[in-house]
């Protein structure tokens, strides 16, 4: 009798309340957000949440709060903010039997700059001879490569080398082995032909003495960190001339070293921007880890730039004799380019995108970031020129948009030999302690000629580190290297 009364209780009830076909009766409502608790949307636009409901009646009440404020009622809600943030919302659904809750979050976000329109390629240049530099320094018994750049891949051509008035070789072949069997200054001249047209040009080749006449011990007054910033050539970036004014080289080499004085990020801007750095000593090859470069990444957010050391092969403490590429995981894969180039190109006003064009046909921007970097130009004050070039090799870019709306961009890690590289093997985990904790540490074994050899260099007195990526990742701009200070490890371990 009592279980009578109450089915027809609740019978009477559901039909008060006008309780629908497929309502279960002595059941809460129930809330789900199909798309998730957190939702973004631009200042001047609106985003509306539309949960599924269950077990509501006519009766039901739905509200929408926001700090303890009712903020909307019914099953959807319309949001527009007024101002940039974060706000915080609360959904109580409630029917005879019970009340349920939801919570989201609505992440109000500025406008996204509109996509910058590059300006037209400049048009086509005759045939002409680019060399990495016009004069090499190489000790006596080894070999360098002699290599034309930027020649356009769909035409044949015809290369002529002479040594001293000699020809030594003339092929449909561009490279040139130069061996050094004896000291001395050479004069190689080189000749391309198309057919059509004819270049010519004169290269220097200085023999220097063998290795290690040069060489520089350590001694008890020697310091394991950098004595002397050589150069600083950045690609375009939206941290380039950004608080420090440089009109010249001199000027942005001591900026670049009173940053990693402080410890602070020197940013080598988009693809081949690099930097050259030294010690008042050699760095000696122990075939053990040799020196450390303190990193800026962190795990999935890595910018790697290749790493290059240089022997001072003709004695005149300046870095201008032969780099070798410190070989990392990425070295030899089919996606990785060596002799990679981008040309940059000066913006016409301030506040413009910089446009770069490669020697692979491919064309973009370094954008022009309004919303975090507002200096005129990144583009390089002290480059004097109204274009340049920057070369080097480039990895295969794995940035990616984790989130599908533009918001969490990756970049993953890669495997070991890079800087700015959130690499545990190159962390020493188990070694690496005090000052080089936390540092990607590097060997001079791993150096490799120009054909991918080990070099065998007993020493090292210059490093250069060059961003290896030409990428972006929306919103966040251009992928670059970064690098906070050298340490020789030598002197650490």
């Amino acid at each position: 009798m009592r279980r009578a009364h109450t089915f027809l209780l609740l019978v009477a009830l559901c039909l008060a309340t006008g309780c629908p076909q497929g309502v279960d009766d002595g059941l809460p409502p129930a809330i789900t957000l199909p798309d998730g608790k957190i939702y973004q949307v631009e200042l001047g636009n609106s985003v509306t949440i539309a949960p599924v409901f269950e077990q509501l009646t006519t009766s039901s009440t739905v509200t929408w709060s926001s700090n303890g404020t009712v903020v909307g009622v019914g099953e959807t809600f319309t949001f527009t903010p007024e101002e940039v943030g974060v706000y915080y919302f609360t959904i109580v659904a409630a029917n005879a039997y019970g009340e349920a809750f939801a919570e989201f979050r609505v992440d109000a976000v500025k406008p996204k700059d509109p996509e910058p329109v590059p300006p037209p390629l400049p048009p086509a240049e005759p045939l002409r001879c680019v060399f990495e530099q016009v004069e090499y320094h190489v000790s006596i018994g080894r070999t360098i490569r002699l290599l034309p750049l930027d020649l356009d891949s769909t035409k044949r051509y015809t290369f002529t080398w002479r040594i001293d008035n000699a020809t030594v070789q003339e092929s449909a072949e561009p490279l040139y082995r130069f061996e050094a069997r004896a000291l001395g200054t050479y004069r190689v001249g080189f000749r391309v032909s198309d057919g059509e047209e004819t270049a010519d040009t004169t290269l220097t080749v200085v023999v220097c003495p063998p290795e290690g006449t040069y060489r520089r011990v350590v001694s008890a007054g020697s310091s394991n960190r950098v004595s002397r910033v050589y150069d600083f050539t950045p690609a375009p970036g939206q941290y380039v001339n950004e608080n420090y004014t440089a009109t010249t080289m001199e000027e942005a080499c001591t900026y670049a070293a009173a940053r990693m004085q402080e410890g602070v990020y020197v940013s080598l801007g988009g693809f081949g921007g690099s930097v050259t750095v030294g010690f008042d000593h050699s760095i000696d090859n122990d075939g053990d880890y040799n020196f450390a470069i303190k990193e800026a990444s962190y795990t999935n957010y890595s910018e790697p730039g290749i790493v290059w050391v240089m022997q001072d092969e003709n004695g005149d403490g300046l870095p201008n004799d032969t780099w070798y590429e410190l070989k990392g995981s990425e070295y030899g894969l089919d996606c990785t380019v060596q002799d990679y180039a981008v040309t940059y190109y000066r913006p016409e006003a301030p506040g413009q995108p910089v446009a770069w064009t490669d020697n692979h046909g491919g064309s973009g921007t370094i954008d022009y970031l309004i919303s975090f970097h507002k200096q005129d130009y990144y583009y390089p004050l002290w480059v004097t020129e109204d274009r340049y070039t920057l070369r080097g090799s480039r990895l295969e870019a794995r940035n990616y948009d984790q989130s599908g709306r533009g918001v969490l961009w990756i970049n993953p890690d890669y495997g070991w030999g890079y800087a700015d590289n959130h690499s545990e093997t190159d962390m020493l985990p188990e070694r690496a302690t005090g000052e080089t904790k936390g540092w990607n540490h590097f060997r001079i074994s791993d150096a490799v000629t120009f054909d991918g050899l080990p070099a065998n260099l007993q020493y090292i007195d210059f490093i250069k580190v060059q961003t290896g990526l030409n990428t972006k990742s929306g919103w966040l701009g251009e992928v670059s290297t970064e690098v906070m200070d050298f340490v020789d490890f030598n002197l650490v371990k």
